[in-house]
């Protein structure tokens, strides 16, 4: 018995029966700037799980979080603070005393040999909150407008970040040009090179080595800018220091299709065309709201297109008509045909026609509803339009290969709309009206005397 006893007493002491420990975690959110729902733990020892293993919780609702994880075993563990799922995540600053850096890794150490009940720290800090932000927010912007190229994703990329390509990507809910976004950065961050970009690294600003807002380093010209707290720099356009020129070089186009008639079954509507070489199925369509109506925007360079829709890549294409007024022939292809001059959205029209899906088009109208005339036309075509189909208009004047020669907008009164042509060259014309929920066109011929 008594061997047995001091066996016992020495695997006690050489601490050989302690095989896990727990750790209770504290985190201060007082002082961080963003929104949040639930902050967790996440390390090594649980995978760096997300939400699902260890939210942290507030019970009292001072903003001090904790949480506490049993079960983990002697040595070091590496961990950090997230919120909501990785939604956000600390940014550690390198070097700082609680931290280990592994490549582009930056995280909390520590060495676990019994249980521990860590004190409070200020998230992305090894420190406890100080009642000042330990974060602040800076708001990016920049004007593409003169960028000639297709892209889908715009986002700013720097030292911030690691030079991630799509962890700041950059939004433009009012197709302006103008995209956006903010990022929260740690509050030591100071001075930091960073650039625009597309589509992950597709492409990304050539910047003039010498200009005011950049410094070359190793080759690599990139931006630079110094920040104190929250800033929000002005717009620039792309490349370059300074604001765009004014003159647009491409155009934000809402393309729309309305399903609702197709017979077939699909599973991804597609937008196919010269801009993306025809590439099937690289241009999927949505329909948010459920109303057969898929719609794309995507931002183009100016000029003539040409474009269909399709269905699961090109499982199933558009059999449009050669000489409807919205197509162009090419060979043996029948397209639709486009000029971009600005943004636009282009309204819903049915699959594999030029009108819309309730059916409205020229010949749906009879003569007392709508009238061009005179037709042929010299110097003006006049337009009757009912009030019922709409109050806003406007209208497009295309030659035969598709390109717009005219535009014109206006409010519809039930009064003729007089669309002028005497600076047109004589031929045949495709006069375009699209109102406020309808799409007609009619063939023009202009004469003059």
């Amino acid at each position: 018995m008594k061997t047995k006893l001091f066996f016992l007493f020495l695997i006690s002491q050489l601490g050989l029966g302690a095989q896990y420990y727990s750790v209770t975690f504290k985190l201060d959110m007082t002082d961080y700037t963003g929104s949040f729902t639930t902050p967790e733990v996440n390390g090594t020892f649980n995978g760096w799980c997300g939400a699902t293993c260890h939210p942290m919780a507030d019970p009292d609702g001072n903003n001090i979080w904790e949480v506490t994880v049993d079960s983990i075993q002697p040595g070091n563990i590496e961990y950090k603070f997230a919120h909501d799922n990785w939604t956000g995540q600390e940014n550690l600053t390198s070097g700082t005393p609680c931290t280990i850096t592994a490549g582009s890794f930056v995280n909390r150490l520590l060495n676990v040999n019994s249980n521990i009940v860590l004190p409070v720290v200020c998230w992305a800090s090894c420190n406890a909150c100080s009642g000042s932000p330990t974060t602040k927010n800076v708001t990016f912007k920049v004007d593409m407008s003169d960028y000639s190229g297709t892209y889908t994703d715009v986002a700013v990329a720097g030292t911030f970040n690691n030079w991630c390509g799509t962890c700041n990507l950059l939004t433009d809910p009012d197709n302006d040009n103008i995209y956006e976004g903010i990022v929260n950065m740690q509050a030591a961050v100071s001075t930091f090179e960073f650039k625009y970009l597309v589509d992950n690294f597709v492409d990304s600003e050539t910047l003039i080595s010498g200009d005011p807002c950049t410094i070359t380093n190793s080759g690599f010209t990139n931006r630079v800018a110094t920040i104190s707290g929250d800033t929000a720099f002005s717009q620039v356009c792309w490349g370059s220091c300074g604001p765009c020129s004014g003159t647009a070089t491409q155009g934000a186009i809402t393309f729309k299709v309305d399903m609702s008639e197709y017979t077939g079954t699909w599973t991804d509507v597609n937008l196919n065309g010269t801009f993306n070489n025809w590439c099937g199925g690289c241009a999927i369509m949505t329909d948010a709201d459920n109303d057969s109506i898929y719609e794309l925007t995507v931002t183009l360079p100016l000029g003539n297109i040409q474009y269909k829709f399709t269905v699961d890549g090109w499982s199933a294409d558009e059999q449009l008509t050669s000489g409807d007024p919205c197509t162009f022939t090419d060979g043996a292809f029948v397209n639709r045909t486009y000029d971009v001059t600005a943004n636009a959205t282009l309204p819903a029209v049915c699959w594999g026609s030029c009108n819309t899906c309730d059916g409205i088009g020229l010949g749906e109208f009879s003569a007392n509803d709508i009238r061009f005339y005179p037709n042929p036309a010299n110097d003006m075509v006049n337009v009757d339009l009912p009030l019922a189909l709409g109050t806003e208009y406007s209208v497009e004047v295309m030659s035969l290969d598709g390109k717009v020669v005219l535009r014109q907008q206006g409010s519809n009164n039930g009064r003729a709309i007089g669309i002028n042509t005497a600076d047109l060259t004589e031929g045949i014309y495709i006069l375009r009206m699209i109102t406020n929920s309808t799409l007609f066109s009619e063939r023009i011929r202009v004469v003059h005397p």
